[in-house]
Parts: C-alpha cells; structure tokens; sequence
C-alpha cells in the first residue's frame, strides 16, 4: 500500500514482525475497549439526567464520571502508541499526498485521531470544571454537557465496522 517506511520510526531492538503483532494487539485492544468506554460515557450522561435535581452530588456520580475519564485516558495511550506503530503513520511519513488522496488512509493518519483528541480534551476539561462547581444542578449539567458533546465527537471519530470505508469489526 505505502513504501517501505524508514526503520528509526520503529521500537528500538524491535523487528519488523515484532512491531506488527505489537501493532495487531493493540489495535484489538484499541477495538474492544471502546465499548466500554462508550458504555461508561452513557451511564455518566444519564446519570447526569435523572440526578441533576439532587440536593448532593453522589459519590456513585463521581465515581462514574471519574472512571469514564480514566478509560477514555488510557484508551488515548493505547491510541498514540498504536498510531506510531500503525502503517497510516509510516504511509504518511513515507508519502503525505498518497495518504492524503486514500480516504481511508487519510481517516487513519490524520482525521481519527485528531477528532479524538478533541473528544478527549472535551471530557477532561467538563470533569475538570465540575469538580470545582458547588451548586449541585451545576455540575450535573457541567458534566451532561461535556461528556454529551464527547460522546457525539468519539461517535463522529469511531471507525465503524458497518460503514463503507472500513467494514471490519476490528
């Protein structure tokens, strides 16, 4: 698909082969932990419909916002590490205009992550203003809005398996 890629972007003392079962790994990890994440992000957001007229803020809300935070974190870890192993960066390295014109390259060497990123930024920033607000009501609807806004961007930026572009469950 793209030319050979220069062998400094790959792990020091790593193998071709090494790199592409590193690569595979975390790509079926990358994969599956998104359902999780999107599974915590929905709880969080109705729980922050039915609890926003609450006279306190729960400790099962905090908990939950706090947990979808910290997957949706580790879940960006795995992303830059598969990103820098993964054939769409060395493809873009190697040739940023053939990747550019492929659209599924460009998805995967530019647009997803990028519109991750902003998920993720979204969601840290909405956790991190609503733990400083006091007025209960307020904070729910911090955290609605937030994580309701990063639910629709990671739902824009997910490469689903049903759409045309990527057709494959992995």
């Amino acid at each position: 698909m793209f030319k050979s890629a220069n062998p400094i972007l790959f792990m020091a003392n790593a193998t071709f082969a090494e790199n592409l079962n590193m690569y595979s790994g975390l790509t079926h990890l990358h994969s599956a932990n998104r359902y999780l994440i999107l599974v915590f992000i929905l709880f969080t957001i109705v729980d922050a419909l039915l609890s926003g007229g609450n006279s306190s803020y729960s400790k099962k809300s905090k908990i939950m916002a706090l947990i979808a935070l910290i997957l949706i974190h580790v879940q960006a870890a795995l992303g830059l590490v598969q990103y820098f192993l993964s054939p769409w960066f060395k493809g873009l390295m190697d040739s940023a205009s053939d990747v550019m014109s492929n659209p599924q390259a460009r998805f995967f060497a530019v647009e997803h992550w990028l519109i991750m990123v902003v998920g993720v930024v979204l969601i840290t920033v909405g956790y991190s203003k609503a733990k400083r607000i006091e007025k209960v009501a307020k904070r729910y609807r911090t955290i609605l809005i937030y994580y309701g806004i990063g639910l629709v961007i990671f739902l824009i930026g997910i490469p689903w398996p049903f759409l045309k572009t990527f057709g494959t469950w992995i």
